[in-house]
């Protein structure tokens, strides 16, 4: 399977460094940084979060990738997937714009990336949340993903969800 993955409303592809604004208006929310122990980013860190990014789907095959409306093409956030801890599990994880929240579209990317993993990728397919971020947690469970317990990472607690099923078919993949 390749890249990009296209669901109902989305599609979700490598990024490019054309994605810069675009993502450093996400990543620079404080809202949107709140539920993650992390400050918005600068321009400077928006930048190296974007480098890097390209370079671990260059590594890798994967990477979070933008997500962009199908109809509009307006880049919205990102979803997808890196080692987590240095693997071999690979953890999802997504980060989408304020105006796209309440849409169910990080559900939705969420849901075609954890299919695309667990076709492609042999490694387990897990995620961390803060115990405080209800909505992601709500997602997580949304798409078949399982609580598997509370742990400590980098000095805060998380919950730790690891998907247990294989895929739906949700999305295509071009």
């Amino acid at each position: 399977m390749s890249l990009p993955i296209t669901t109902k409303r989305l599609i979700i592809r490598p990024c490019t460094l054309a994605d810069f604004d675009a993502m450093h208006a996400v990543w620079s929310d404080p809202e949107v940084m709140a539920p993650i122990p992390s400050q918005p980013y600068d321009r400077a860190a928006s930048w190296a979060r974007l480098s890097e990014k390209i370079s671990h789907q260059a590594r890798h095959g994967f990477s979070k990738w933008t997500v962009a409306e199908t109809a509009s093409g307006m880049v919205i956030g990102e979803c997808g997937m890196h080692y987590f801890d240095g693997g071999p599990d690979i953890e999802l994880g997504y980060r989408l714009a304020r105006t796209s929240w309440g849409q169910g579209l990080a559900a939705e990317a969420a849901q075609a990336c954890l299919d695309w993993a667990l076709v492609e990728r042999p490694e387990r397919v897990v995620a961390i949340v803060d115990p405080a971020n209800t909505r992601s947690a709500r997602i997580l469970n949304k798409i078949g993903m399982v609580k598997d317990g509370t742990f400590s990472h980098s000095g805060h607690r998380w919950d730790f969800y690891i998907a247990i099923r294989r895929p739906a078919t949700t999305c295509t993949i071009q």
